[in-house]
């Protein structure tokens, strides 16, 4: 049996919804996403950003990764993207494994199992676009960075 895979939506809708949630969460005017984001570099696999970004979002509340999975849980279907980054300058974990730019839905279970698949810093969003989740790959001295705006129930 084929293992579950989430649904890749089309170049036009990934288009849609990742302006959706710029325009929502992210501060498209700083100085900080102009230059690295909104500018991208040629490398040798192509054109892409420099930074993530995460760096840029507005209001951003830190969240622990235990948080961040129990969310997740508590959603159904759940849009999922990533930084387009060059293999230039990510080392060790993977990539975005679809299409650049693409967005990918996923149920909520199976976005669990694939976390490990999915490259350390994803942005997690439902339909209403009215909170995200955000895993990094950065760490404190404890634990992983994750990040979370936007109005979230709280986590039972």
């Amino acid at each position: 049996m084929a293992s579950a895979q989430p649904q890749i939506l089309s170049p036009a809708d990934s288009a849609i919804w990742r302006e959706f949630y710029l325009d929502t969460f992210v501060d498209r005017a700083s100085e900080h996403y102009q230059r690295y984001i909104a500018s991208p570099q040629q490398f040798s696999d192509g054109i892409h950003y420099e930074e993530y970004i995460w760096d840029c979002l507005r209001s951003p509340t830190r969240i622990t990764s235990k948080r961040f999975r129990l969310e997740l849980e508590n959603k159904t279907e759940l849009f999922v993207m990533a930084d387009d980054h060059s293999r230039d300058r990510v080392i060790g974990p993977p990539l975005w494994p679809f299409p650049p730019y693409s967005v990918a839905c996923f149920k909520s279970k199976l976005l669990v199992e694939w976390l490990n698949s999915l490259p350390e810093d994803i942005y997690v969003f439902d339909a209403s676009v009215s909170w995200t989740l955000v895993l990094t790959h950065e760490y404190d001295a404890k634990r992983r960075y994750c990040l979370c705006c936007g109005v979230l129930p709280a986590a039972s």
